[in-house]
């Protein structure tokens, strides 16, 4: 192994093992195509010809292009994801605003609002 495969392989050895400990955990299926992905990149690193192997059955000329290639399409979809999400999120948070507004209708701290006439009436 070369020096850049022992420096990415070992980080996601580890990351691989806090995946696999928190799906204990949760049983959560993020945890698994998360983990899935890791192995992926794994063995990816660590054998770089199944890449190309894979492109050459697909028509692809070079195992960097395939990479290349999933990469541009799974990108948007993440980022298209993450969007709805942050949108959802804005939505939810508008509406939690919104009922605690109906909740209490009182004006700060005090139940009366300040008024600058009330304050002139009793400056001296």
């Amino acid at each position: 192994m070369n020096l850049f495969q022992w420096l990415t392989i070992v980080p996601l050895v580890g990351l691989c093992g806090l995946e696999l400990g928190k799906f204990r955990q949760d049983r959560r299926r993020v945890r698994l195509v998360r983990l899935t992905f890791w192995i992926a990149a794994i063995i990816l690193i660590y054998e770089p010809v199944l890449a190309s192997l894979a492109a050459g059955r697909l028509g692809i000329g070079r195992g960097t292009d395939l990479v290349f290639y999933l990469f541009m399409l799974v990108s948007p979809a993440i980022w298209f994801h993450l969007y709805n999400r942050q949108f959802t999120i804005r939505r939810d948070l508008v509406e939690l605003a919104r009922r605690e507004a109906l909740r209490s209708p009182t004006r700060g701290i005090e139940a009366t609002p300040w008024s600058p006439v009330a304050d002139r009436e009793t400056a001296p």
